[in-house]
């Protein structure tokens, strides 16, 4: 897949609850950047084909709802959508629809599609992931790939989501991570050139200070000061 990198962008990578959009949204704010939560297409897709009684264990279903929603060219319109609130999009059977249309190729295509047209409108951007850095853009400047333990991730959710009890939340976790990690089509794995950081006991400075310092070295420059960030903050969940 040809690779339209722009010509500053950083990948953030990792499972869930690593910290990815604490710092993503941090350091967009930092460095004076566009940011794009990638996960949220998946959600919309699981969401929708929920919503319209679609098997989300169809290929052939489940490309002709990326069809319906994103092949009209106006793709930021659905993602915008009020339809699409957080409560809607992190119910328990939209995150378990999640990883079976993720590992579907032709979704796949439509969500790296619908990346690059966004990125192509915001030259300087940072993109959160699981494939960003790997399959998305490999070519990026700037790749991060943010990981922790399973058992401090899922402590991590559940403060997160309150009302889910820790050993159900470690359960969905892992499944996640082996669904993630094994699927055919861009598993989850660590870019050859990316910074690989473990934030399972570092704080959100910690985290950021490695961050920054990291984008200064390849030539992202900071417009704005450092935010003030509580040192004892821990590094909180990402999609």
């Amino acid at each position: 897949m040809h690779d339209t990198t722009p010509a500053m962008v950083i990948a953030v990578d990792g499972p869930a609850a690593a910290g990815k959009t604490t710092t993503s949204l941090v350091l967009a704010r930092t460095f004076g950047l566009d940011y794009l939560e990638s996960g949220k297409a998946f959600r919309v897709i699981a969401c929708e084909a929920l919503r319209r009684r679609r098997p989300v264990d169809d290929p052939d279903a489940i490309g002709n709802l990326c069809d319906e929603l994103f092949a009209d060219g106006d793709s930021g319109s659905v993602l915008a959508s009020a339809r699409y609130t957080p409560l809607a999009l992190r119910s328990p059977d939209v995150t378990a629809a999640v990883p079976v249309v993720a590992r579907m190729p032709d979704v796949r295509r439509h969500i790296t599609a619908l990346i690059h047209q966004w990125a192509a409108q915001h030259r300087r951007c940072i993109i959160e992931g699981r494939d960003i850095g790997t399959a998305v853009f490999p070519a990026a400047p700037v790749k991060f790939y943010l990981t922790a333990t399973t058992e401090i991730r899922a402590a991590r959710r559940v403060r997160q989501e309150p009302g889910h009890t820790y050993d159900i939340v470690l359960a969905d976790v892992r499944r996640r991570d082996l669904a993630d990690m094994t699927r055919t089509i861009a598993p989850l794995t660590p870019a050859n050139d990316a910074i690989e950081i473990d934030t399972s006991r570092l704080t959100i400075r910690q985290v950021l200070h490695r961050m920054s310092a990291v984008c200064r070295t390849r030539g992202i420059d900071n417009p704005t000061p450092d935010n003030h960030i509580s040192p004892a903050s821990p590094a909180t969940p990402s999609t």
